[in-house]
């Protein structure tokens, strides 16, 4: 029984590896097998299909993106702490995990059926966060501390900003190849920062 589940676990975790390096399009069970260190005869035995275990390794990820949503929000009865934990708990989790942001986008924007499951998955973890948000919103609004915003679009602004920031980041290592790793450290948690000013900033009245 244990070397069942090691060896699944070593084979979800190859692929794991394997679609985060490569898509799914680019992936094989070959290459999961030789990652994995066993045959993909016994790759096929406990997942049938590349298909199969792609979708179990990305319901796993998006499973994991949709928790940092609920991570995110704080008790804090003041609204600008939510918001400000928010945007940090987003910032943080984009930064450790830029691999896993561009493997759920790549999927999604070529694969009819990821977005399916990425909204099955995501739905039931995110409607009540958004729902909170949104009366915390509506409560301020009454208070005349803020301005009107749709959650929709406080999601996106918040999404965007942190998304690029840690996207951009390669590119900068390599335009400024020279500078140190606490250079870059310092960047990321400077760019946090002016990112919740920035949208702190919008919505104040």
């Amino acid at each position: 029984m244990k070397n069942k589940v090691d060896n699944e676990q070593l084979i979800l975790e190859a692929a794991e590896r394997e679609f985060l390096d490569k898509g799914f399009k680019n992936a094989s069970t070959t290459a999961i097998a030789e990652r994995a260190g066993v045959t993909q005869a016994m790759v096929h035995y406990y997942y049938r299909t590349k298909e199969k275990l792609f979708n179990k390794v990305f319901q796993i990820k998006v499973l994991k993106a949709a928790g940092s949503f609920e991570a995110a929000l704080c008790d804090s009865g003041i609204f600008e702490d939510v918001i400000r934990n928010f945007i940090e708990k987003h910032f943080d989790f984009v930064a450790e995990n830029p691999q896993l942001m561009n493997f759920v986008y790549n999927e999604i924007t070529s694969n009819a059926d990821s977005r399916k499951l990425v909204l099955e998955v995501m739905a039931p973890k995110v409607k009540p966060i958004l729902g909170h948000l949104a009366k915390l919103i509506d409560d301020e609004v009454k208070k005349g501390t803020i301005r009107q915003i749709k959650i929709i679009d406080l999601m996106m602004n918040i999404a965007s900003i942190n998304l690029i920031s840690v996207m951009a980041l390669p590119m900068m290592k390599e335009l400024a190849p020279n500078q140190t790793d606490q250079y870059y450290i310092n960047f990321l948690k400077e760019r946090k920062e002016s990112n919740v000013q920035f949208v702190l900033n919008a919505l104040r009245v």
